[in-house]
């Protein structure tokens, strides 16, 4: 093979490598992506809000220690009210730049209904970064679905 070849063939690799990390964001963000006029969720302030699910059951969130410092642990809690909880499965992202997706399965505590996991929130780009929650709920009513908006500090 003739360098010339070699260059070009060089380049249509990049070239494949490039349009293939530019689908791959993309797609990974719209995994992300949730309806807020049709999925329920919260912003959670002081460490803590409610979701209410279209069957009319609650579903508290818990968010410690408050503030969320990034590449600190933090413990996030989910309480359900009126419906019971099999499993969860959670993903975070940022909310107005990717920062990658980061994915917890919940595991139950020794309080009924209530399951919980620990996670760490990637360095923040900003002083303040907008996050967001996206929780996948096993239920006794089948899946559910609900959002969580929260701040996390870079200290």
């Amino acid at each position: 093979m003739s360098a010339n070849q070699m260059k070009l063939l060089w380049s249509l690799t990049a070239a494949a490598l490039l349009v293939m990390l530019l689908y791959l964001g993309n797609h990974l963000q719209s995994l992300m992506e949730v309806d807020e006029n049709s999925t329920p969720g919260c912003v959670i302030d002081q460490g803590q809000c409610q979701v209410t699910l279209d069957s009319g059951q609650t579903l508290n969130i818990h968010l410690s220690p408050w503030p969320v410092l990034a590449l600190q642990p933090s413990n996030f809690t989910i309480r359900a009210q009126g419906i019971r909880l099999n499993s969860a499965k959670m993903a975070l992202t940022g909310k107005n730049m990717y920062m990658g997706i980061h994915q917890y399965a919940f595991n139950p505590t020794d309080k009924r209904n209530e399951l919980a996991v620990t996670g760490t929130i990637s360095v923040c780009t900003e002083r303040v970064m907008h996050w967001r929650g996206r929780i996948d709920l096993d239920t006794n009513q089948g899946p559910k679905q609900v959002w969580f908006d929260f701040d996390v500090l870079q200290h």
